[in-house]
């Protein structure tokens, strides 16, 4: 079967699966499969409530030609005094009673329906931290029916949505739709380096299916409703593609 390429290259990029809290956002050293699908649906124009079965069963790899580096990035948000959000006291007159029991947007003084002023509260600063890969490029391969692997390469070229490698913040450096080849499981062995590689054998991990390679929660669950994230396994292995490509060869 063929395998569509992906290029995931951004001066930021993150792909995280261990963090439940938005005041902790982790990645791992490389692309997901759970990320990468997210945003192939994306480009495709799905909605969170659409079945996702038919790319969750396409198999998954990624080669780390660049694989950059981590850095941790510490944000603040909050504190000082803050009206109750509006909205939210609308719904219930009684959160206006102990505001510093509810979330808090940004100031608003007056109510723009009635022009009463809310009770302001001050609340504690919000700490948090987000991990994100500096300077990676990797290429990461879809492999399943041809049909269904031309259609995702025509959407990421031509996306129904702006796409962005993990996080809203981290657009990608170039296009990402880079071609369809005619290996499947094997193509980090025969795909060329990418130009800005730093190495000649490049990581990559590949899906499979034996029962003794380490897995981590990225499968992609069929619906947003079934945040059932199920353990993917992964096979680890150093390749050896041809070199990349000069400029009178592309």
């Amino acid at each position: 079967m063929p395998t569509g390429l992906l290029l995931l290259s951004a001066p930021m990029q993150s792909w995280g699966v261990h963090a439940r809290y938005e005041s902790h956002n982790d990645t791992l050293s490389r692309p997901t499969k759970s990320g990468v699908i997210g945003l192939v649906a994306n480009a495709l124009g799905h909605d969170r409530n659409d079945d996702l079965a038919h790319l969750a069963a396409l198999r998954f790899a990624v080669r780390a030609d660049r694989p950059g580096h981590l850095e941790r990035d510490d944000q603040t948000a909050g504190g000082g005094d803050f009206p109750l959000d509006i909205l939210t006291a609308t719904r219930d007159q009684r959160l206006a009673a102990d505001p510093s029991r509810f979330r808090y947007a940004a100031p608003r003084e007056v109510d723009p329906v009635t022009g009463a002023f809310w009770e302001k509260s001050t609340r504690k600063t919000v700490m948090g931290d987000k991990t994100y890969i500096i300077g990676g490029s990797f290429l990461a391969g879809l492999t399943g029916p041809a049909p269904l692997i031309e259609a995702v390469q025509d959407a990421l070229a031509r996306p129904a949505r702006l796409l962005y490698l993990g996080r809203r913040c981290c657009p990608p450096a170039g296009p990402i739709a880079y071609g369809i080849t005619d290996h499947d499981t094997d193509w980090p062995d025969h795909i060329p380096l990418l130009p800005d590689a730093t190495t000649d054998c490049p990581t990559a991990w590949q899906e499979t299916e034996t029962p003794t390679a380490p897995c981590l929660p990225e499968q992609p669950p069929t619906t947003y409703q079934r945040r059932d994230h199920r353990n993917l396994r992964m096979r680890t292995r150093t390749t050896t593609p041809p070199p990349a490509l000069q400029e009178t060869d592309l």
